[in-house]
């Protein structure tokens, strides 16, 4: 049986000082939301945004994005 799991750490990017940093994911539903944690100390929530395809959030008057963390499959078929 195969499943899809997702990495633990994503980036996101601030679009207002064009920076890009690595976090630490704490929840993530597909297409819906992503939870992450900045630098350990500051929780982020961004929402998916279908138009864009993107993750988007705001905190302290800045905005940022994320393409979520990366998908991958585990698992084997079993032949029968």
């Amino acid at each position: 049986m195969k499943r899809t799991m997702y990495e633990d750490r994503c980036t996101i990017h601030n679009t207002d000082n064009d920076r890009t940093e690595e976090v630490e994911v704490l929840d993530f539903s597909p297409r819906k939301r992503l939870v992450v944690s900045v630098q350990r100390s500051i929780k982020l929530t961004l929402v998916y945004q279908e138009r864009h395809g993107d993750y988007v959030g705001s905190m302290a008057g800045m905005e940022f994005t994320s393409r979520g963390p990366k998908e991958y499959t585990v698992g084997e078929d079993y032949a029968r």
